[in-house]
């Protein structure tokens, strides 16, 4: 009963805060772009706490999966004083965009710090090999320091493991033994991993020495790779890469989540949710903040707004197909966490 009551409070504290920020983001550019908020509100449902602002009325709703920032002239056109839809298009696309980019910039924090926290990057001289694999096979040795792989320079693991999966029939590398170079062909080993498969030479490289540089050097190099497997990620459920079966909903997040052990792994998945939240937002889907901007940037083409009618449809259409797929991937992890 206690491990499912801190899991619920895990749970509820994430996605409330994710959310927190998210609508944050939206209000604050709001206020200072002059855009009348009406009512600023976490979870949806009867509220269970509000307060009545100058302005804007605050509220806490009683299911925490959600939240939204509701402005004059949003909805419906209003020729109010300080109404969204009599600002300029670059300030509503920023008010637009705020929420997603709160979200990114948060988990790049998070994520930065962490690694940070964690130690210095790795370099890329060699401390010894695996038996069994490609590195010792061909006779690497301790010491050797791999600074080539198909004519891209190596500086550290980083730069290694992207060389190592983006060829991974044949490596031609170039060792720097002792001041000579050496050139060696090598076939990475491939391995079948819960993420997938990968494929390793089968070396253990060298830490560096641990600065504070070093360590904010490789918070930048796994920052890096962080959000561009994010991106990475989205492109291959587009392409067709990624199947909806191995998409991720509440009900997903929320099982991964409660499994979480340590203030380290628990800040690593809001910084992972986080990052996925903002990016998926800005997509140019109808009823995500990145279709508000398209049609926003639409308006600006034609130097006139779509119908009101016609935006409102267009709206629907796209929350409609967002239930769809919610419920699709929903029912999808559910059927995981049965089985």
């Amino acid at each position: 009963m206690i491990s499912f009551i801190l899991s619920a409070i895990k749970i509820i504290f994430l996605l409330g805060f994710l959310i927190f920020i998210h609508e944050l983001g939206h209000f604050t550019v709001a206020k200072l772009c002059k855009v009348r908020v009406n009512e600023f509100a976490i979870g949806f449902g009867p509220a269970i706490w509000k307060k009545q602002g100058k302005q804007t009325k605050y509220a806490l709703r009683l299911i925490p999966l959600g939240g939204f920032v509701s402005m004059e002239g949003e909805e419906e056109r209003s020729e109010e004083s300080g109404s969204f839809s009599k600002a300029s298009i670059p300030k509503r696309i920023a008010i637009v965009a705020a929420g997603a980019i709160v979200n990114i910039i948060f988990a790049i924090i998070v994520y930065f710090l962490l690694i940070a926290n964690s130690g210095t990057y790795i370099t890329n001289e060699i401390v010894s090999t695996t038996e069994g694999y490609p590195a010792q096979q061909i006779g690497l040795q301790s010491g050797d320091k791999i600074i080539e792989a198909n004519n891209k320079k190596i500086d550290n693991l980083y730069d290694l493991n992207k060389a190592i999966q983006e060829n991974t029939e044949s490596i031609n590398l170039k060792i720097d033994r002792e001041g000579t170079i050496l050139e060696y062909n090598i076939v990475p080993k491939q391995i079948a991993e819960q993420q997938g498969e990968r494929w390793y030479l089968g070396v253990n490289l060298k830490r560096a020495e641990d600065t504070i540089g070093n360590r904010c050097l490789n918070a930048a190099m796994s920052t890096k790779e962080f959000v561009f497997s994010i991106v990475d990620n989205l492109k291959q459920l587009f392409t067709g890469n990624v199947g909806i079966d191995q998409m991720m909903g509440p009900v997903g997040i929320s099982e991964v989540v409660s499994k979480t052990n340590g203030i380290k792994e628990f800040l690593y998945m809001m910084a992972l949710i986080s990052i996925s939240l903002g990016v998926t937002n800005l997509l140019p889907i109808p009823a995500l903040d990145g279709g508000k901007i398209l049609i926003l940037i639409i308006e600006a083409i034609r130097k006139k707004p779509l119908k009101e009618e016609t935006e409102i449809k267009i709206q629907l259409l796209g929350f409609a197909i967002l239930i769809v797929l919610a419920l699709v991937v929903t029912y999808q992890d559910i059927i995981k966490i049965i089985h």
